[in-house]
């Protein structure tokens, strides 16, 4: 059974001719799809003893039947070829990224009787947010353009959430994170000193911060599910209550180890290729920052 990834490559580069190269046990090959316009990268490997990789139906009951896939580990070393390329890729001809979150996975048997086993041949993983479309309305662009002069002071704060939430959608949620952070260290920190325990008795003070934190922890209890349960696991890591000074700490923490590397000391440090271990610190920033935004829009206008 040949087991093949496949996964396009972006970048501006141009290859002469489709190309393979072996590197036992894989087969890589690069070639310029036609109908689609896209280079695409492919790692073939032959597994003989295949059964534990290859997609099983499974019977819910009596009635019901799906198609499990099998865990993702089987081709994490694919995956650690295709990251390999792309940095290397990225310094040599001009490559933007390989998009390997979203590869192609295909079973292919070598005989009638492999082909027996297979109930699904090919399977497409794909990540993508399915957001809500919201209306623009003209009373939306009348009463923020009236209001300009008052709230001009958070256009670049804002954007930095504008960034955060960018790369939160195409799943780069340590770059969102900080985005995130920056908003609310622009707003809330003095700016005066960057040492962690000032920026933390400074976010301390800002009524608007806590009480935004306070409504982020409420509302993850509320839905509960994996954000929560990384903000009750992180807390106690940090030997932390799950609350307002809980969570400042994490914020501030998690920024100082986003703003590292070193192949010396490979632990608490930005990694690009482990941005699935941040989703819940970029979830919680991001609603913090969206609580916050609503009432730093109203300051302005508060009755002295």
């Amino acid at each position: 059974m040949i087991v093949k990834i496949e996964a396009e490559i972006i970048g501006s580069f141009l290859i002469e001719q489709d190309m393979m190269v072996k590197h036992q046990p894989y087969e890589i090959t690069i070639r310029f799809e036609q109908d689609s316009a896209r280079f695409l990268i492919s790692i073939s490997k032959r597994e003989l003893n295949y059964s534990a990789y290859i997609p099983k139906i499974k019977a819910d009951n009596k009635k019901s039947k799906r198609i499990e896939i099998p865990p993702e580990d089987f081709f994490q070393e694919q995956i650690k070829i295709l990251q390999h390329l792309e940095s290397f890729g990225a310094i040599d001809k001009n490559i933007e990224r390989i998009d390997w979150q979203n590869c192609l996975i295909e079973w292919i048997p070598e005989n009638e009787e492999e082909g027996i086993f297979l109930n699904l041949r090919k399977y497409q993983r794909k990540l993508n947010y399915d957001l809500n479309k919201t209306t623009l309305s003209k009373d939306w662009l009348f009463n923020t353009i009236i209001h300009r002069r008052q709230l001009e002071n958070l256009v670049l704060p804002f954007a930095f959430f504008r960034e955060g939430a960018n790369f939160f959608h195409k799943f780069q949620y340590q770059n969102a994170f900080i985005n995130f952070y920056l908003m609310l260290e622009g707003v809330f920190s003095n700016g005066l000193y960057w040492k962690n325990k000032i920026i933390e008795n400074d976010f301390k003070k800002s009524d608007i911060m806590n009480t935004s934190i306070l409504q982020s922890i409420n509302y993850l209890q509320q839905i509960g599910g994996k954000h929560y349960n990384w903000l009750n696991q992180t807390c106690k890591a940090y030997n932390k209550n799950v609350d307002i000074e809980g969570v400042i700490h994490i914020l501030v923490e998690q920024r100082g180890c986003l703003s590292h590397f070193s192949l010396a000391s490979p632990n608490n440090q930005k990694d690009p290729f482990a941005d699935r271990d941040y989703e819940s610190l970029a979830y919680l920033t991001m609603i913090i920052c969206r609580n916050a935004s609503i009432k730093l829009r109203l300051e302005p206008f508060k009755k002295k």
